[in-house]
């Protein structure tokens, strides 16, 4: 659910992608280039070791990359007969990598937006998640059902909120504090350091999509999840599903990563999201 709508972040993606250490330049039509952070838990991370669940990390000689990005990227490699090479680079730079053809395909919890839409291409989503709050385990233990949309502003009015800098996660932060009287606190680099600020007090809570949220609870017993009534988000409502992004004018490789797409279903989907919730237990 990723999303980048800094327009500053964009020009530094351009930067950042000249000097990006990913390292190739041209596919050959065999290979699919998969370009991802690594560090996007339980979407994917870098493993500690290789598993039928890793792929090699091609710009990092002896890393493999795990997570729910990876078990999709291999689903598309074998039923579209393609190799598959996983490409770790910065998140900031993943669109101009892709424009400048140093990667094939982004597949790293990546929303549709219209304004990327202006840039490159997307498929059909690939997972759609519930948008939760990480807070203290005290807290979280007070809500053993989702807090509805009236009651929404009882919980969060007048308290700090956090996240991951330009995400929808961060966006959705605006609604909270526009509708519900929460503040809307400086973002921070990672949803590590978000949930950090949550834990040293000075966050109240931070917004993460559901397997994040639960990959950082297992990890951290002092913090909790409050479901919420999603109605909460409005319009950010629909930016909840990630999407596979290709160059524009890729229409056959679109339509047929589609196809792939439509052939897992959402229990499928769902089993693949938990297995890899479950292996990244530990990891940082």
């Amino acid at each position: 659910m990723k999303t980048r709508t800094m327009r500053r972040l964009a020009l530094l993606a351009g930067a950042a992608s000249l000097l990006s250490s990913c390292g190739n330049s041209g596919g050959d039509g065999n290979t699919l280039r998969i370009g991802l952070e690594c560090a996007y838990i339980p979407f994917n991370w870098v493993a500690e070791g290789e598993s039928e669940f890793t792929l090699p990390i091609a710009n990092h000689a002896g890393s493999h990359a795990d997570g729910y990005d990876i078990q999709i990227a291999k689903r598309l490699g074998q039923q579209l007969g393609k190799k598959v090479e996983i490409v770790q680079t910065k998140w900031e730079s993943l669109i101009t990598d892709l424009q400048m053809n140093s990667i094939d395909l982004i597949i790293a919890g990546m929303t549709d937006t219209e304004e990327r839409r202006r840039q490159i291409s997307f498929t059909e989503e690939y997972y759609r998640s519930e948008l939760v709050l990480v807070t203290s385990k005290a807290v979280a233990d007070r809500y053993s059902a989702p807090v509805s949309s009236s009651d929404f502003s009882g919980l969060v009015s007048g308290q700090n909120i956090v996240s991951q800098v330009a995400t929808v996660t961060n966006d959705v932060i605006d609604v909270f504090a526009s509708t519900y009287g929460a503040y809307h606190v400086t973002p921070v680099a990672t949803f590590a350091l978000a949930a950090q600020d949550v834990v040293n007090g000075s966050a109240f809570a931070m917004t993460a999509e559901l397997p994040v949220a639960t990959s950082i609870v297992g990890k951290m017993g002092s913090l909790g999840i409050v479901h919420f009534d999603q109605a909460v988000l409005g319009e950010a409502r629909s930016e909840l599903g990630v999407s596979i992004g290709l160059r524009k004018g890729e229409d056959d490789l679109r339509q047929k990563i589609n196809g792939v797409l439509s052939s897992i279903k959402t229990e499928e989907r769902e089993r693949i999201m938990q297995a890899a919730v479950e292996r990244s237990g530990g990891q940082e």
